[in-house]
């Protein structure tokens, strides 16, 4: 039978992707920010726009910086966090970080938008981009969400394998300790001594 907890490499691969996109939005969402000062208009980046709500970045990016910082800090110490669990408790913050994060982001969905880029309509290279590394970076902010909640249910089945495998062990010994009981007594015991048998009469001598 497969056990996840054999496999320390896969579920630290995992925890690198999820670093690595992060990284990759955080740079989309940096250029972004680029190409929409490049357009002529009045309204600041962090506004209420026609097609997502600025405000909403303000989250976006923390949640951003925070995955950042967390799952680096959790790469360099990931011998340290595979050998005590791994612990669920980190990855579920992260899935309802991401979550949140994203659910924010589909303001243009609320709206009535069906996130085709609306503005390419005004012939605007600039707000095309701008429209199109908005949309990449939504797509893969769900992506994150999903490879969190994908690590946070490995970590449960983890958990159920350690269970598993003490109670295994504690059965183990337990039986060890049995054996060792009930098992055969040492042969300088006095308790090894000849039985005497005279007809249907058995006699013992008698220990001192």
């Amino acid at each position: 039978m497969l056990q996840l907890r054999s496999y320390p490499k896969f579920f630290k691969a995992l925890k690198i992707l999820q670093w690595l996109i992060s990284f990759g939005i955080l740079m989309i969402e940096v250029t972004q920010i680029v190409v929409y000062y490049k357009i002529p208009l009045p309204k600041s980046f962090f506004s209420k726009q026609d097609l997502y709500d600025g405000e909403v970045k303000y989250w976006y990016y923390f949640v951003i910086l925070i995955t950042l910082i967390g799952i680096g800090y959790y790469l360099t110490k990931f011998h340290r966090f595979w050998g005590m669990g791994p612990n669920i408790v980190i990855d579920l913050v992260f899935f309802f970080l991401w979550l949140a994060a994203g659910l924010a982001n589909l303001v243009p969905v609320y709206k009535g938008s069906n996130l085709t880029c609306p503005l390419i309509n005004l012939k605007s290279q600039n707000l095309e981009l701008h429209c199109l590394y908005y949309i990449v970076s939504l797509i893969l902010g769900w992506v994150n969400t999903f490879f969190f909640l994908m690590t946070s249910i490995i970590c449960q089945i983890i958990r159920w394998e350690k269970a598993k495998w003490e109670e295994e062990k504690s059965g183990l010994s337990r039986k060890s300790r049995d054996y060792r009981s009930y098992g055969p007594m040492d042969s300088k015991s006095n308790l090894h001594f000849p039985i005497t048998i005279h007809q249907n009469n058995i006699t013992a001598p008698s220990i001192n």
